[in-house]
């Protein structure tokens, strides 16, 4: 008896490091990957590349997910569950994010709070939330997976340190935020495993490129624990281990 794919659902995979994760895991026999994104051509775009690149051994499906809009995730769930024809969904990687901090001379400090949440924080929670029957469906060893990216500027341990470099109203709080509702996840859900994962600072649009790792190394973290259970739920890890919250 053959043993059934291991499915994962990773959001704002259409560009940076979704993208990058899903590539990655794409060359990994005996994986199924949902490209989740809000613009169709887009996600088209990143399910072609991967396929059409030599090494990819996964099958490759797209959902269309706006992360900020409730009918959005209920609609993309359902198409989920449609494509996994009864299977369950075994990891989802709450990737989508923005940073939009460098805007707050333009828009406000109240908008780009608003703006920041409803995608870092709210969006997250959200699809968690929406995914979970799926997610407590799964076989795999150590049950379903969701990973949260967040980001070392998430750490209040690392922000309250005065040799610290970025200290972003937005940005960090929403990360510090999603990095509480990980582990109210996780308290939550003890048959599931849930972290949130510090790729570090990545050259990607969100920064104008001026991240000095490339995606390629940043997102290994990444893949790693979306293959298997790593470390303890409610965890905080980057590539060197464990974090302080």
């Amino acid at each position: 008896m053959s043993t059934p794919p291991t499915t994962i659902l990773i959001t704002g995979a259409n560009q940076g490091l979704g993208f990058e994760t899903a590539r990655q895991l794409s060359k990994h026999p005996n994986v199924h990957l949902f490209l989740a994104g809000r613009n169709l051509t887009k996600i088209q775009e990143a399910q072609t590349k991967i396929t059409t690149e030599e090494g990819c051994q996964a099958s490759v499906d797209t959902v269309i997910i706006d992360v900020t809009d409730d009918a959005s995730i209920e609609a993309g769930v359902e198409e989920v569950q449609s494509k996994l024809r009864g299977a369950a969904l075994d990891v989802l990687v709450n990737n989508a994010a923005v940073f939009i901090d460098d805007q707050i001379a333009a828009k406000g400090l109240r908008r780009v709070f608003e703006e920041t949440f409803a995608v870092n924080l709210f969006g997250a929670a959200v699809v968690a939330d929406s995914f979970l029957p799926l997610l407590k469906q799964s076989k795999s060893e150590g049950g379903g997976r969701i990973i949260n990216l967040s980001s070392g500027l998430g750490s209040i341990a690392s922000m309250a340190d005065p040799k610290g470099q970025s200290w972003l109203y937005a940005y960090n709080s929403s990360k510090s935020a999603l990095n509480s509702i990980t582990v109210t996840l996780a308290m939550k859900n003890p048959e599931l495993h849930v972290v949130c994962i510090d790729p570090g600072y990545n050259a990607t649009s969100m920064n104008n490129y001026s991240g000095p790792m490339d995606p390629k190394d940043g997102v290994k973290v990444m893949v790693a624990h979306a293959l298997k259970k790593v470390g303890k739920s409610a965890g905080y890890y980057s590539k060197d281990g464990e974090l302080p919250w």
